[in-house]
């Protein structure tokens, strides 16, 4: 199945090739984990993110249960600073 994701600010240079501007489709078995889907993308470990899965934020502790459906939005952003 296909499943939508998008990666906001310097996420955006971890695409695969073809991606358009900040969104990509990417191919991953019926049942698979959001860890799963995540190891796709080349985003180096020590780089920090947030998950977000159909507007609800993803705890981390939570990425090997989860199960992404063909028909979620997956969004990644950069850590958010602000004072």
């Amino acid at each position: 199945m296909d499943v939508s994701v998008t990666l906001f600010g310097g996420l955006r240079h971890f695409l695969p090739a073809g991606s358009s501007f900040n969104k990509c489709s990417i191919k991953i078995d019926d049942g698979s984990r959001l860890e799963a889907l995540l190891r796709l993308l080349p985003i180096p470990p020590e780089k920090k993110f947030i998950v977000i899965i159909n507007d609800q934020k993803v705890s981390r502790e939570d990425y090997a249960e989860i199960t992404i459906n063909g028909d979620d939005e997956v969004v990644l952003l950069p850590p958010i600073k602000g004072g």
